[in-house]
Order: structure tokens, then C-alpha cells, then sequence
């Protein structure tokens, strides 16, 4: 299964079938994603710091990604399927002419820690201030500078989702009038939904 709000994978329930197994495929947007099969009573598998297989539980399997701990507490992705460079953070101001090595990791900016009794990765949240709704990411601050930009009394939040992670709901004196006006400006139709009028959608 494809988890998009990775975060949410350690309290899903156990996997009921004994026929077929699942694996959980955490998405770390366009940074990175790691698969691991859960275990044989269901429960998600202990994600443990450091390299792992293409197949996490085989010995001798060629390395995929390295999964670490980064020191601000997020989660970091590094290995040959992650773009490190494109992920470089820029250099502090001022700061230009004292050679800084490379980071050799992509940090997703999930928080997480880890566990003391079995030194697995824990991911506890999603980056501060992005919401991710399916396969898209808005920053909280933009929807609510759209929200405050259709008048007084409009409203364009995110609530949490199972499925999808978050989905956006919007409020506004005129939902129809607010819709129209968040596609005129070519805006994403996630946006100009979440105004629908769902007394007529039932």
C-alpha cells in the first residue's frame, strides 16, 4: 500500500489477510520513498536507521537507500535513488566563502525519533506548514492568505484524511461565486472544490 501521509503507517491496523502479504510504501513527496513488508502477525515493520535491501528482509541484497536520523530530528533519505543535489540547501548568508562539505543526505523534514526499547525509526509528523492532500503540497499560510483574499467571512483550510492524507474544505459567504473566482485565476481544482456546495452533493 502506498502511504502518502507516512506518518500514519505505525498506528494502521494489522494486516488481516494470511494468504498475501502487504508492504507499506512510505512517500516522502518528491524527495524519496522506502517499501518493508510488514511482519507475519500484520503489524507495520520496525523501519531500523541505516542501508537497505531491495528486498529489506534478504541478506546480500544490493543496497537501495541508507535511512537515517538527521540532528534537528527529521527523517533523511540518502542512496542511489535520491537526488541529493537537488535537495542542497543554500548557503547562510555571508557565509559564501568558507567551504561547507556536501550533505550527503535529502531531509524530508518529517519529524521523528527514535525508539530506545528497539532503536527503530519512529516518524511522528509531516513537515511543518505543508499539508499534502493526494499527490499535492500547499503551505497552510498560502491557503489561508487565499482565504482571507475572498472576503470577509471566507475560510480555505486542510482537515485530515485517511486516504489521502489531508483534503481541503472551504467556506465563503458565496461558495459559487468563490469557486468561480479561484478558477479564473488558474488556481488547483483541489482548491476551488473545497468550495463546493456539499448540501447538493449528498
Amino acid at each position: 500500500g502506498l502511504w502518502r501521509a507516512p506518518e500514519q503507517v505505525a498506528s494502521s491496523p494489522a494486516w488481516p489477510a494470511q494468504s498475501a502479504s502487504l508492504t507499506d510504501v512510505y512517500l516522502f513527496g518528491e524527495a524519496g520513498l522506502f517499501g518493508a513488508r510488514r511482519s507475519a502477525d500484520g503489524a507495520p515493520a520496525p523501519i531500523m536507521p541505516g542501508p537497505h535491501g531491495a528486498r529489506r528482509e534478504l541478506p546480500g541484497a544490493s543496497v537501495a537507500g541508507d535511512i537515517l536520523l538527521t540532528p534537528k530530528g527529521t527523517l533523511g533519505l540518502r542512496g542511489p535513488m535520491v537526488t541529493v543535489a537537488a535537495y542542497a540547501p543554500a548557503p547562510p548568508p555571508g557565509e559564501q566563502s568558507l567551504a561547507q562539505p556536501p550533505r550527503d543526505y535529502v531531509d524530508t523534514d518529517y519529524a521523528a525519533r527514535l525508539d530506545r526499547t528497539t532503536g527503530a525509526i519512529c516518524i511522528t509528523a509531516p513537515p511543518s506548514g505543508v499539508v499534502a492532500v493526494g499527490g499535492y503540497r500547499f503551505l497552510s499560510q498560502d491557503l489561508a492568505e487565499w482565504g482571507r483574499r475572498l472576503g470577509q467571512g471566507a475560510l480555505l483550510t486542510a482537515l485530515p484524511d485517511r486516504l489521502s492524507g489531508h483534503r481541503l474544505a472551504g467556506r465563503a459567504l458565496d461558495n459559487a461565486r468563490a469557486r468561480e473566482a479561484l478558477a479564473e485565476l488558474g488556481l488547483n481544482p483541489l482548491m476551488v472544490e473545497a468550495f463546493r456546495d456539499r448540501a447538493n452533493t449528498a
